[in-house]
């Protein structure tokens, strides 16, 4: 059957499931589903949460080695002993499952809908109707992230079907906010030229969409990022 109403992202799958086992228990009579079968979807959706949330926890964590390393590098000697981060403890999982849970929940939702109860009403509240959201330019608000890369600004944000991104930047030099460069693909660096070494300077930026050559929607929030002098 097709699937394209199966969420690509897993956070957004996740959710997705969730939605789906609060709800079915209101549906199974009505559409045939048996007990088994719901038990198993709520047992896949509970070992996801737990990778994700376990997952989040050692990206973050791998995040602040990178930090470590860079700090051990150009970080100021200041007579103290560098501290590197903690490891991360791993929470007890729930019970395991085997891959392949956008199958089985593609098969549990084929089931629903090859009930002759099964409505598009009963599918779109159990989540398993594809939504289609109309593309508006003017609605956008890029969601920007930085993390720095060989000591550089390095930024991420969802292009979608825009052409780009405007970058506004302010570098702290009293010209403020200026109109800086364009990211043209989902991900940007910055390469401009870092301070003088061992000099620390906090970098502003502001992203808004292009859509046809003109700035759309709403521009980003405020993103900074300290950058020091290698």
């Amino acid at each position: 059957m097709p699937t394209g109403f199966i969420k690509q992202n897993i956070e957004e799958f996740h959710s997705q499931k969730v939605t789906f086992d609060s709800k079915i228990e209101g549906y199974k009579a009505k559409l045939g589903i048996l007990d088994d079968d719901i038990a198993a979807q709520a047992k896949d959706t509970a070992y996801l949460g737990w990778a994700i949330t376990e997952k989040d926890v050692f990206v973050k964590n791998g995040h602040s080695w990178v930090k470590f390393g860079e700090e051990l590098y150009h970080g100021a000697d200041t007579g103290v002993a560098a501290t590197p981060p903690g490891t991360p403890t791993i929470v007890v999982a729930p019970a395991v499952v085997n891959p392949d849970m956008k199958g089985r929940f593609a098969d549990i939702a084929a089931a629903c809908k090859r009930s002759p109860n099964y409505t598009i009403v009963i599918g779109t509240d159990l989540g398993i109707e594809a939504v289609i959201t109309p593309f508006v330019p003017h609605d956008g608000k890029p969601v920007v992230t930085v993390t720095l890369h060989v000591g550089h600004p390095f930024f991420k944000y969802p292009k979608g079907k825009y052409d780009a991104a405007q970058i506004y930047k302010d570098s702290h030099d009293g010209k403020g906010l200026i109109k800086f460069d364009k990211a043209v693909n989902a991900t940007y660096t910055d390469n401009s030229e870092l301070p003088p070494a061992g000099t620390a300077v906090i970098w502003d930026y502001v992203f808004i969409l292009l859509y046809k050559g003109v700035e759309v929607g709403t521009a980003s929030d405020v993103v900074s990022i300290t950058v020091k002098g290698m």
